[in-house]
């Protein structure tokens, strides 16, 4: 029987729906059934066999909208087997420090359930699609793209194993 599988992710300027995606391609190789949704778009988790949530890091914190499914979910989130990942600026560079970093950032997501998997993955910095407030205030600062696809690629496929060894 295929399992199915919601990926529901947090974005603002499209990076972090690029690696859900990514994670669902790999799912759905594997034998998944997958389904991708911005977290403002999941009305229910009813009828999955496991969920993977993702969210972008702003300003050193996951998005509202990622911190208030995981509050509206959480009983439910409390009955399958979860995955989190964060996208940030921080794991550009994938140093010990950096790591605890991010680790801080996924902390209102580990708060709410012990993962089978916690992805850390770099962001990017795309100034035509950061057009909001912060992505204004973020125009100093030059472009750049530190997801690594492989990475991302094989934690999709370790984390669907984990959900179901």
């Amino acid at each position: 029987m295929e399992k199915k599988i919601l990926i529901a992710y947090g974005t603002v300027a499209g990076s972090t729906k690029e690696v859900a995606q990514a994670i669902g391609e790999e799912m759905e190789n594997a034998g998944a059934l997958v389904e991708i949704k911005p977290v403002e778009d999941v009305k229910s988790i009813e009828g999955y066999d496991g969920l993977v949530v993702g969210s972008a890091v702003r300003m050193f914190h996951l998005l509202g909208k990622t911190r208030r499914f995981l509050r509206k979910h959480k009983k439910a989130i409390a009955n399958l087997p979860v995955a989190f990942f964060v996208v940030c600026l921080t794991m550009g560079e994938e140093k010990p420090e950096n790591i605890e970093k991010a680790k801080g950032y996924a902390k209102p997501m580990l708060e709410v359930k012990d993962p089978v998997n916690l992805g850390l993955f770099g962001g990017c910095i795309n100034h035509e699609k950061l057009t909001d407030f912060f992505g204004k205030s973020m125009k100093s600062v030059p472009e750049q793209d530190h997801r690594d696809w492989n990475k991302i690629r094989k934690w999709g496929s370790d984390t669907l194993a984990k959900m179901f060894e």
